[in-house]
Formats: C-alpha cells, sequence, structure tokens
C-alpha cells in the first residue's frame, strides 16, 4: 500500500473515530435532554433539560394570551398568569424523558417533523379560576334568563309552555369553559357554550305526564248527594282546583276546595238557621234556631275531596259533617220527634210517624219563657233534681232539650195543665208535663229525638 492510501484509511479512521465519538456523547448528552424537534403542547423543548422544560412550558401557559368571545365579538380576554396557572410539569417531563430513546438523536435532527410529547392537562386552582370569573363585567343584568317549560292553565285546558333559552351566563359554566379551553390550549372560547340552560324542556317525560294527568283529572265527574238534593261540581271549578306546584308535580288547591265546601255549607246547613215545620195544628211555620242542627264538616270534606280528586276516578259523595239531622232526603226531623206548641200549651209526641202520646203542659211563665227553637233530647235521667237561684226542685224523669237547663219534665206539683195556666203557674223554662204521660213519652223517647218548640 502506498503511503497515499495508508494516509486516506487512517484520514478515514480517524473521522469515523470522531464521529463515533461525538455520536455517543451526543447519544449521552441527550439522557439528560430532549432530543432535538421535540415540542409539548405546541412548545419546542427540543435539546432543553426537564428543568428548562418545565419552565418554557410554565412560561408558555403563565403569558399564554386567551379571548372569549360571543358572535365573534370579543367579551374579555386573559392570560394564564390572571387564573392562577401555576403548573408544574415536572413529573410528567422526567416520565416523557426517560421514554425517549437517546440513541436516535439523529433521526428527530433530521425530520422533517417534530415529535410531539404527551403532557397530563393542566392543572389549575378552580376556585382562583372562580375568583377571576367573579370579577368579569357579562353583563347580567341586560341579558335574559332562561325559562324553564311549564304547564300553563288556560281557561278550558292545560296545555306547555315552551322554555326560553335567553343568553345569560351560567358563572359555573363559565369558569368550567374557561378551564377547559387553558388545559386544550384553545385560544379562542365561545362563550355561548356557558349560556345558562332551562333544566325542563318541553318534551321532558315528566312535564308531559303531569299534563297528562291534569288533563285527566279536569275531565272528572264529582257529584254530591247531599241533604236530598245533587250537587255537581262544575268543570270550570274543578279546573281552578287542579294546578302544579314549584317542582311540577300535580296539587290540587285545599283553599278553592274549601271555598267551594262553604258555600255548600252555607246552602244547606242547618245549624244556627231558623227552618219551616209543619205544624199539627198551624200549618207551615218559621221556627227559630235551638241546638239541633248540622254543619257540613268543611275542613274533612275538604281533604277527602282533594285526596279522592288525585286518585283519577269518577266521584259520587256524601259529605262529612258535624252536629244532628242531618238526613239523605232532606227530612232532618224524621218520623219521630216532639213538638210543642207554646201559643196553644199543648205537646205532642211522634213515633215512626204517628202520634205516640199528645198532652196539655205547662211553660215558662212571662218573666222566665220557654225558649223558642229548634232542639233535641241530649240526655235521659231518671230521679234528678233541677237547681236555679231560688229553687231546687226534684223530678222522676228529665229530657234536657238545651244546654241552659230547659226539658221535659214530669210535674206532680201541677193539677191543671194548658190553658192560660203558665201565666200563673208557669215554669221556670222548662215543660211541665203530667206525671203519667211523661213516664209514657220517656219509656218511648229516644236520645237524639228534634223537639220542636214555637
Amino acid at each position: 500500500m502506498n503511503n497515499k492510501k495508508k494516509s486516506i484509511f487512517i484520514g478515514l479512521g480517524i473521522f469515523l473515530i470522531l464521529m463515533g465519538g461525538f455520536y455517543i456523547f451526543k447519544s449521552m448528552q441527550y439522557q439528560n435532554q430532549f432530543l432535538p424537534k421535540t415540542t409539548a403542547d405546541g412548545v419546542s423543548i427540543g435539546n432543553k433539560s426537564v428543568e428548562e422544560a418545565n419552565k418554557a412550558l410554565q412560561k408558555h401557559y403563565q403569558e399564554r394570551t386567551f379571548t372569549a368571545v360571543e358572535d365573534d365579538k370579543e367579551l374579555f380576554s386573559f392570560t394564564g398568569t390572571d387564573i392562577g396557572v401555576a403548573t408544574d410539569f415536572t413529573k410528567t417531563l422526567k416520565e416523557q424523558l426517560n421514554k425517549q430513546q437517546a440513541w436516535s438523536w439523529p433521526i428527530n435532527q433530521f425530520s422533517s417533523r417534530d415529535k410531539q410529547v404527551a403532557l397530563e392537562g393542566v392543572s389549575l386552582n378552580q376556585e382562583e379560576v372562580k375568583k377571576f370569573v367573579s370579577t368579569l363585567s357579562l353583563d347580567q343584568e341586560e341579558r335574559k334568563l332562561p325559562v324553564n317549560a311549564t304547564i300553563k292553565k288556560t281557561e278550558k285546558d292545560f296545555t306547555i309552555q315552551p322554555e326560553v333559552k335567553g343568553n345569560s351566563f351560567d358563572l359555573d359554566k363559565v369558569a368550567a369553559l374557561i378551564m377547559d379551553s387553558v388545559q386544550e390550549d384553545t385560544t379562542k372560547i365561545n362563550m355561548k357554550e356557558a349560556y345558562a340552560v332551562p333544566t325542563v324542556l318541553a318534551d321532558d317525560e315528566t312535564l308531559q305526564a303531569n299534563l297528562s294527568k291534569l288533563k285527566q283529572l279536569s275531565d272528572l265527574s264529582i257529584v254530591y248527594q247531599i241533604y236530598g238534593s245533587e250537587e255537581i261540581v262544575p268543570r270550570e271549578t274543578l279546573m281552578s282546583w287542579l294546578n302544579v306546584d314549584k317542582t311540577g308535580d300535580v296539587i290540587v288547591d285545599k283553599e278553592g276546595i274549601t271555598t267551594y265546601m262553604q258555600g255548600l255549607s252555607d246552602k244547606y246547613s242547618t245549624y244556627e238557621k231558623a227552618r219551616d215545620f209543619k205544624t199539627s195544628k198551624r200549618g207551615v211555620i218559621k221556627v227559630p234556631a235551638g241546638t239541633y242542627g248540622w254543619t257540613l264538616d268543611v275542613a274533612r270534606e275538604t281533604e277527602a275531596l282533594a285526596n279522592d280528586i288525585l286518585l283519577g276516578e269518577d266521584i259520587e259523595r256524601t259529605p262529612r259533617y258535624n252536629g244532628s239531622g242531618y238526613a239523605d232526603d232532606g227530612n232532618e226531623f224524621g218520623k219521630s220527634y216532639v213538638e210543642v206548641d207554646l201559643e196553644a200549651q199543648h205537646m205532642w209526641f211522634y213515633k215512626d210517624g204517628k202520634i205516640a202520646k199528645e198532652t196539655d203542659i205547662i211553660s215558662g211563665k212571662p218573666a222566665t219563657p220557654t225558649p223558642k227553637g229548634i232542639y233535641y233530647v241530649w240526655k235521659k235521667e231518671r230521679n234528678a233534681t233541677l237547681t236555679g237561684e231560688d229553687y231546687a226542685t226534684p223530678v222522676d224523669h228529665w229530657l234536657p232539650i238545651d244546654w241552659s237547663g230547659v226539658g221535659i219534665h214530669d210535674s206532680p206539683w201541677q193539677t191543671v195543665y194548658g190553658g192560660n195556666t203558665h201565666l200563673t203557674k208557669g215554669s221556670h223554662g222548662c215543660i211541665n208535663t203530667p206525671p203519667g204521660v211523661m213516664v209514657e213519652i220517656y219509656n218511648q223517647i229516644e236520645t237524639g229525638t228534634p223537639v220542636i218548640v214555637y
């Protein structure tokens, strides 16, 4: 081999040794640095250490400008620093550095494409973001709030009032949208995605079910058989009772039912009302109110009807009531009652529609007259002593009819009954009855029997 060729081979060997050394040197370097043309989230970190790459990424996110727009109109802008971005990528960067093949650096160096390193999303302080959002001027007062779809009552039916979307912002959504945009490195934020939206739409299953239920309930038949008459609840009245509450559930307006029930009570109840009575001798007369009578139990009937309506079935009811004298046929006195004619000083005892006994009586004297009214026998008592301010009178048979001490009893001290005897020998208000007749009445009469005094 001549000297020239020898020199060439020696030079080539030295070059290869130098290149190999350089390759090894660079490969060792990339044990602690990222390979050339390496990027993370669009930031070049090639030839940088983990610490240098971390600082570059932090600077990128802190100085990165994000713009919030609505229909291409800018509402506000901010940088990562404004919302407290202070993410440390050290852990993720170390993991990515350990995964790279240091010996492949020449491939990266001469590649036409950058190598992308996957990083975990940017970590943000949610409270800092919310604090930033609270300082924004979003003209909320001038924006339209969303409105949920609701059930609307018209004069004759129920319909669904569709939802209204509005354009006001849900501040929690704004905060979430900002966080997502920063984490995804999206610099243009569409704020329409943060609009507050209705939570109940027109096609909501529950809303549709409640509409169907209201339509069904509004067509119910409600009939009251009351005191010999029939009362049919008008559809418009029933409609006025039906509604939905704030949560959308079907409800029945108990106040409305109460008003209706009170109207029925005022119309039909007899307590504390003067009533017509067909007398034995004087035709039909108006008798003042007394202790006997009934009133519709408005409270209990309201509750019962409200519950029945929600069951969704046609209703036919007899109302609940308080007091005495209610009758399905409207005849509150029935076929057994006592009739006292103060003018005639005469008394009849009707039993099962027939006169069981009649007799002259002595009523109260002018100073203490027997009160007129419709009463009832509320107790039967033997060997009672009747007392007052200036008397204590024992009687064998006692039938009290009011709450002031007036009643029917035997009076063995009286010798003549009827006529005008009561003007001089009248009672303190009680109805004095011949002892023999009193025994027969007492033995046949039952508590609760009406006593009509006129």
